[in-house]
């Protein structure tokens, strides 16, 4: 098991709704959650005498602190019965780049780099099966590309604000365009009329 350890600024929100989060499972996943280092600490602490007592093992090398403030600090220093745990900047979470500074902003741009490419992958298979149908082409968009752009979108929409939408959606005008053999100046409306569709978000 490794854990990814990360306490947030007072002024950063760790809460959902009125409930507040101090920790996040999946499988052998295991996010801590804090708002104070004295308060990772102590929840590093309670997990380390749980796994002695359940003969658990933690890999300390794959577990890593990202803090999250707006004016770095002093470092402090975070253990693991007596072995320090390394600071990163950035740390991936089932998927979802979390950036110390950048929050989900860097995940949001790696998404759409990841995106691009499913689409370029999308674009030479479909001339390389010769398919040129518009509709089977958007079929095969919504299918192969569509669920890499809005990955945990659920997520990151709440902390990104409009602009990881954005980015989703200039992938998706820039596919209609392409079939379309229209330039980037050519009207959005007029885009996404042609083909009956709406933006991403409304998916």
């Amino acid at each position: 098991m490794s854990i990814f350890a990360l306490f947030f600024d007072k002024a950063i929100s760790m809460g959902l709704a009125d409930i507040a989060v101090k920790f996040l499972l999946y499988a052998d996943d295991l996010a801590l959650m804090s708002e104070t280092p004295q308060g990772l600490q102590k929840q590093i602490d309670v997990l380390s005498e749980f796994c002695v007592e359940r003969q658990l093992v933690i890999n300390v090398s794959k577990t890593k602190v990202v803090v999250f403030e707006k004016c770095r600090s002093a470092a402090p220093e975070f253990t693991y019965r007596g072995t320090t745990i390394e600071w990163v900047q950035s740390f991936r979470y089932l998927g979802l780049e979390l950036h110390n500074t950048r929050g989900m902003v860097v995940a949001i741009d790696k998404l759409t780099a990841i995106g691009k490419k499913a689409l370029f992958a999308l674009r030479c298979r479909c001339n390389d099966l010769s398919i040129t149908d518009p509709k089977v082409m958007c079929q095969l968009f919504d299918s192969l590309v569509c669920p890499v752009l809005s990955y945990a979108c659920e997520v990151w929409t709440g902390c990104t604000g409009a602009k990881g939408l954005q980015q989703a959606e200039q992938v998706h005008r820039m596919f209609l365009r392409r079939i379309l053999g229209v330039n980037k100046t050519t009207s959005t409306f007029a885009v996404l009329g042609e083909f009956g569709r709406y933006p991403l978000e409304y998916f």
